[in-house]
């Protein structure tokens, strides 16, 4: 599985276009691999503001065919639980849901062009690799 972080998705929908083909590039490697394109539903809430913009969003989303992924109890568990093991507080709430998903998936990469505290989080998770857009 692939998942994308808010600067994936915005890169998707109105990012610059060196970062927009490394995404789709992404996106279609994990389609030859029949491998699904996913975003945590939490993404949503950075890269939604209530504007016209967002059509590019979710336009990106259509055309990459991007399923949601829900936070449910389970994955906040799981996320505050890595966020635990790194110390964090909850300013990197989103990104502890994002390696959630992916750990309780069974590994995934994760596109992002901030793979810092992603690769914080991911070092205690299984078969979760961070993918640098940048």
């Amino acid at each position: 599985m692939l998942l994308l972080d808010s600067e994936a998705m915005s890169a998707i929908a109105h990012g610059p276009a060196a970062r927009r083909d490394r995404v789709r590039a992404l996106i279609a490697e994990m389609r030859a691999r029949d491998a699904p394109v996913a975003v945590v539903a939490a993404v949503l809430s950075e890269v939604v503001r209530g504007h016209p913009r967002d059509a590019a969003v979710f336009a990106g989303m259509r055309r990459s065919r991007v399923e949601v992924r829900d936070v449910d109890a389970r994955v906040a568990v799981r996320a505050g639980q890595l966020l635990g093991r790194i110390r964090a507080r909850s300013d990197l709430a989103v990104d502890a849901f994002i390696v959630a998903v992916a750990d309780l998936a069974g590994g995934a990469v994760v596109a992002t062009a901030d793979p810092d505290d992603l690769e914080r989080l991911a070092s205690h998770a299984d078969r979760v690799v961070i993918a640098d857009i940048t």
